[in-house]
């Protein structure tokens, strides 16, 4: 099962953070932190497969700590959890090897479906900071390999339980890809998904 280091100086947070992720079927909670330095000696001394990173921590930046974390353990995941909702804090810490961006404000959920997604080898930004980043940089939509992947398969017909069976991932993981691509593509049901796919070129 994936393993999850909590770093977070609220304790508040942290106490919230571990039942439910214990309870998820999907993580387990190895450990946490409430200062940068004591999460320093923790993984020196034994990696987990996630780190959940507050980045305004009381003893230092945690971009900066991202950064540091990132190129001493390359295959380390780093979920930024935090309070900042600025454009620049999300680019800075995809920039500095986070692999996902999650803001308190947000409902507790979405820290699971980044650790899935994260598992997978996905970026995830949740939801509002997604449409904030679309709202402010205007790009052109960029999908993940997996996410292009299922974005076929609905485009030949396949229905979510057949896509789970064919990737052979969770139901759940799916419903995921599903919610990422309409949010992307800016749809709310297969009709204006595959329209939006045919208007930026994805599928034929």
């Amino acid at each position: 099962m994936v393993t999850v280091h909590i770093a977070d100086d609220h304790a508040m947070v942290v106490e919230l953070l571990i039942p439910v992720i214990n309870n998820s079927g999907i993580a387990r909670i190895s450990g946490y932190s409430l200062k940068l330095a004591e999460c320093r000696k923790t993984l020196a001394s034994g990696l987990p497969d996630i780190l959940l990173l507050d980045i305004n921590m009381s003893d230092g930046n945690g971009i900066v700590f991202c950064a540091e974390m990132h190129k001493l353990y390359p295959g380390l995941k780093i979920i930024a959890l935090t309070g900042h909702d600025e454009y620049s804090s999300v680019m800075l810490m995809l920039k500095n090897g986070a692999s996902g961006y999650i803001v308190k404000s947000e409902a507790v959920g979405e820290v699971l479906e980044a650790i899935r997604a994260v598992t997978n080898g996905d970026t995830y930004v949740s939801r509002q900071m997604e449409q904030m980043i679309r709202k402010t940089t205007r790009i052109e939509v960029s999908l993940t390999p997996r996410e292009k992947q299922v974005l076929q398969m609905v485009a030949i017909g396949m229905n979510n339980p057949q896509i789970a069976e064919h990737l052979k991932v969770a139901l759940s993981t799916v419903l995921s890809f599903r919610k990422k691509l309409n949010l992307k593509l800016n749809a709310s049901n297969p009709v204006e998904l595959l329209a939006g796919a045919r208007r930026e070129g994805l599928i034929d």
